[in-house]
């Protein structure tokens, strides 16, 4: 008769499974863009016939500082988003456009929607200041937090959803009670 093996004891946690990250940050332009003008080619390309489902754990990409106007790394997962039909530079430029519609949103602009700027118009009476409209305007500005997951949205929606793909912002708790953003990527 053949001796049992031992009972299985774990001594340690599994480690944590990290994609492979090529990081192109060095390579990011912080060019002033217009995001989704014109649309990124990946929001017209055909999805790849087979892809698995959840073929990946989910991972994370960093915020490159504590606010979303610094951005995000430009860390790209090889072997893992080409065969959901996304490529580097459809990443890179998802990224790069993150930091772009912060930026905007804290200038009062937006990368989403269309705005009309603030403009002053004379105002007669005992106020013979121009008014700006900013009462008015501030209503209809969108944080940069707001502004950043409505673009995350347009992309699930047009490109990552399809290719059954999903991007969602984090936050995460940073030191000293400061808040950190992160995506977290998840293979559907």
């Amino acid at each position: 008769m053949s001796e049992l093996p031992p009972p299985y004891t774990p001594t340690a946690a599994p480690p944590i499974w990290e994609p492979h990250f090529i990081d192109l940050s060095q390579y990011s332009s912080r060019a002033l863009r217009k995001p989704l003008d014109p649309p990124p080619d990946c929001f017209s390309a055909p999805s790849p016939l087979r892809m698995k489902s959840n073929d990946f754990p989910p991972f994370r990409i960093p915020c490159a500082g504590n606010q979303l106007a610094d951005g995000f790394r430009i860390l790209y997962p090889s072997g893992l988003l080409e065969k959901h039909g996304i490529q580097q530079a459809d990443w890179t430029r998802f990224l790069e456009d993150l930091g772009i519609s912060a930026r905007l949103a804290g200038q009062g602009l937006s990368a989403v929607g269309s705005r009309v700027p603030i403009t002053g118009f004379p105002v007669r009476g005992i106020f013979g200041t121009r008014a700006t409209g900013a009462a008015y305007d501030s209503q209809f500005t969108r944080s940069p937090r707001d502004e950043v997951q409505t673009l995350i949205s347009v992309w699930n929606q047009s490109a990552f959803e399809r290719r059954k793909l999903r991007v969602t912002l984090q936050i995460k708790g940073g030191v000293d009670n400061r808040a950190a953003y992160e995506l977290l990527v998840e293979s559907l």
